[in-house]
């Protein structure tokens, strides 16, 4: 089974064992649900308990939440920094949107299908996601994420077509 991460924990709240999280997915109303399950992941990334969520309250990326298994601060105050993980088969992307890590090593084409490079990562510190590729010279060359640069993704033959422009490679 493959996990996603959609919550890293930090501090406890309340008496109830309930824990401040940071979302880490745009999707919150999709992936938190009351009564499922999900695994909490130790800061050296192995799995360590599964739990189940009983309580939710979003106040935008930060959240507080609660668990069947955790009822103390003291085992909340233990979690600190661990992440929530998701099934990934239980964390559908909704219509028009895509999982940045499944298309890193994507070959990136431009509109006569000649191959330009291949995805080496998405980096999000600007406004725009900008996707990184490594030319075929070996250096690296950015192209933001959107419909003036980047065409079609096209999964099945692992592709990313660039309208490329002058100055971009």
């Amino acid at each position: 089974m493959e996990y996603i991460s959609i919550a890293s924990l930090r501090k406890p709240f309340g008496l109830k064992g309930q824990i401040h999280a940071v979302s880490l997915t745009s999707f919150p109303d999709l992936r938190f649900k009351k009564n499922h399950k999900y695994v909490l992941t130790n800061k050296e990334g192995a799995q360590v308990k599964e739990v189940t969520l009983n309580y939710i309250n979003v106040q935008g990326d930060a959240l507080i939440l609660g668990f069947k298994e955790i009822t103390t601060p003291e085992e909340a105050d233990e979690l600190m920094g661990y992440s929530l993980d998701m099934n990934k088969d239980e964390a559908p992307m909704p219509e028009g949107y895509i999982r940045y890590s499944e298309i890193i090593g994507y070959k990136g084409v431009d509109d006569e299908g000649k191959e330009i490079g291949t995805l080496i990562d998405v980096v999000e510190y600007s406004p725009t996601p900008n996707f990184k590729f490594k030319g075929l010279n070996g250096k690296a060359f950015y192209v933001p994420f959107i419909d003036m640069f980047v065409g079609e993704i096209d999964h099945e033959k692992k592709l990313i077509h660039v309208h490329v422009m002058e100055g971009l490679l």
